[in-house]
């Protein structure tokens, strides 16, 4: 395995983008017809290859996407094409197979993503070049270093806990959350805290039937946790005669669910519709060429105000639909100020547009009752079920998503001062996922089911903090006015993401001491990420580019913005990755006239 004829090319980490980045490596080793033999080694924690541990096959169908199915499709339409690319997206991988929930604007089961992935991945497994060998090494990694032109890659093989070592060449480098993840020492570890959930069945079964369980975040993850503790212990969810779900208990689940967060806000969900077709009026290419030569920008003093006129301009051209009216861009916002003082003349119960009542409506509230938030979220329900083409509400935070792929074009690398940048990091990165990222409207109106089945309790939903008492090993939740419950169980249910004051997980703590990677500074502010330049690939401590090692997707997070998700485009290093490696197997096998031909095809 470790003869130096053979290129070796390494991929650590092989959930959806770890298998992005081998679709388009056997795309072009197809293409350029090299001859050298190549094996490819893969090293993952689990089994689960191509899906990932978030996409795994064998979770539970109540755990869905956030992400229609009209969204996810794992092939690009990119030179050069594998013979794999020309199958099916996954919707109309769906209606093959045969499954009732084939419908564009519906979410399906993760696991059924999962296996849409894996069906993908096994499609560029047979038609791999002949000269091409995978190997797959499940494991964990925990250390790289590099030997003359080598680099040993150690890793504990799961089943056996030996510790194993592979040489590669080349490596590229799709960790997903585990990138963040820290390790806990096992006196850190206990029954009663829990620190990640998945796989919910396995991380979630010591929370004994009729407990009290505090929940920390009120993300996806958190839904997914207390669907897990609820509907994955036997609870059921049925619609009474107005329509309106009422879940019904198996008494298997937890006595009271207790979620807390900074903002105490639950997400707003969606309906599965099509993104509308209102184009941006403030983040134009030329706004955006301009911003970008003038960096580092200003967030809060620059690029803020242009989303909130964004999200202005997407609520009125909805309200003003809704009565017959057209609202009319124009560069002097004065100008559209006037239309909208008008309109409210004449329309004076029209909702009015309130930054604010958007983002945060409850800022100035120190603590939340579960009244006021069973509320909120049935508002949300409602405007949900309209869509973005009818609500004025859904239309402004659907804005975000139209907005998000220019701003990562200003933020990463950079481009915003480094006292945005960490605001961004701290606040606005929350607060857009929050409002934009939601989950299904089915999705929360279990959530308003339990909480009007007393299950899931909003008491504590805002400025909470838990404490680990030491007589019994129970926590106490606690807000700020001083009212206090006895909790039995704490699951965190925040996915680990970049942070200050150095990396957390010990592979890329070891990678730091070996000197391949160093931690990016943006100016004084240090997010916690590794420096890569604009292909991914790592500065080293010594300021050098190391072109044989690509990071791509999650780890990429804080120098790049928003890479959780299974967009093939989004931050794409891994075509360049597949390119450049196919360029360095030429060079070295001595095929000068192969390699221009080559070079030219790529």
């Amino acid at each position: 395995m470790n003869d130096n004829k053979n290129y070796k090319i390494g991929i650590i980490g092989f959930g959806p983008k770890g298998f992005y980045g081998f679709e388009r490596l056997i795309a072009y080793l197809n293409e350029a017809e090299i001859s050298k033999s190549i094996e490819v080694h893969i090293f993952n924690t689990t089994p689960f290859l191509a899906s990932g541990d978030v996409y795994r096959t064998d979770q539970p169908k109540y755990l869905i996407m956030n992400y229609a199915n009209r969204n996810i499709n794992s092939w690009v339409l990119k030179e050069p094409f594998s013979i794999a690319s020309a199958t099916p997206d996954f919707v109309t991988w769906l209606k093959a197979k045969g499954h009732t929930n084939a419908a564009p604007g519906k979410y399906a089961p993760r696991a059924l993503v999962g296996s849409y992935l894996v069906d993908c991945y096994q499609l560029v497994l047979e038609q791999l070049p002949k000269n091409v060998k995978v190997f797959t090494h499940i494991g964990k990694v925990t250390d790289m270093i590099k030997q003359n032109e080598n680099y040993q890659v150690f890793y504990t093989d799961r089943k056996s806990g030996e510790q194993d070592v592979v040489a590669c060449n080349n490596a590229l480098f799709t960790t997903g959350h585990h990138s963040f993840k820290a390790h806990k020492p096992e006196s850190e570890i206990s029954d009663n805290k829990i620190y990640f959930i998945y796989p919910t069945n396995e991380k979630l079964s010591p929370v004994t039937p009729q407990s009290l369980v505090a929940i920390k975040g009120f993300g996806l993850t958190a839904i997914d946790a207390i669907l897990a503790l609820t509907e994955g212990r036997g609870g059921t969810f049925k619609k009474n005669d107005k329509g309106i779900l009422k879940y019904i208990p198996s008494k298997k689940e937890p006595y009271k669910i207790y979620p807390f967060s900074r903002t105490g806000l639950p997400m707003v969900p969606r309906n599965g519709s099509p993104t509308s077709e209102t184009i941006l009026q403030y983040f134009t290419k030329e706004v955006v060429q301009n911003l970008k030569a003038n960096k580092p920008i200003s967030f809060n003093n620059t690029l803020l105000p242009l989303i909130q006129k964004e999200f202005y301009y997407a609520f009125y051209s909805v309200l003003f639909k809704n009565q017959g009216h057209q609202f009319y861009y124009d560069d002097d916002f004065t100008v559209m100020e006037n239309q909208v003082q008008y309109f409210h003349e004449d329309y004076p119960e029209s909702p009015v547009f309130n930054w604010e009542t958007i983002v945060n409506p409850f800022k100035d509230e120190p603590k939340l009752s579960t009244v006021v938030l069973q509320v909120y979220v049935e508002f949300l329900i409602d405007e949900a079920k309209l869509g973005e083409d009818k609500s004025p509400f859904m239309a402004a935070v659907a804005t975000w998503r139209k907005i998000s792929p220019v701003f990562n074009e200003l933020y990463s690398f950079g481009g915003l001062d480094a006292e945005s940048h960490k605001e961004f990091n701290d606040h606005y990165f929350g607060l857009f996922n929050r409002i934009s990222y939601g989950p299904p409207v089915k999705n929360m109106q279990k959530m308003l089911a339990l909480c009007k089945a007393g299950i899931l309790d909003f008491s504590y939903a805002k400025s909470a903090s838990i404490t680990q008492n030491n007589e019994n090993g129970n926590f106490t939740l606690q807000v700020e006015n001083g009212q206090t419950t006895e909790i039995n169980y704490l699951v965190n249910a925040t996915i680990a993401r970049a942070k200050e004051s150095g990396f957390k997980n010990e592979l890329y703590q070891n990678l730091n001491k070996n000197g391949i990677i160093r931690e990016y500074k943006n100016s004084t502010y240090v997010p916690g990420c590794l420096e890569i330049n604009a292909k991914g690939n790592p500065v080293s401590e010594t300021g050098i580019v190391n072109n044989d090692i690509t990071f791509y997707g999650t780890p990429t997070e804080g120098i790049t913005c928003d890479n959780d998700t299974l967009s093939r485009t989004r931050n794409d290093f891994a075509t360049n990755w597949a390119k450049e490696t196919c360029t360095a197997i030429l060079k070295r096998d001595g095929r000068t006239e192969n390699y221009d031909r080559t070079e030219n095809v790529l």
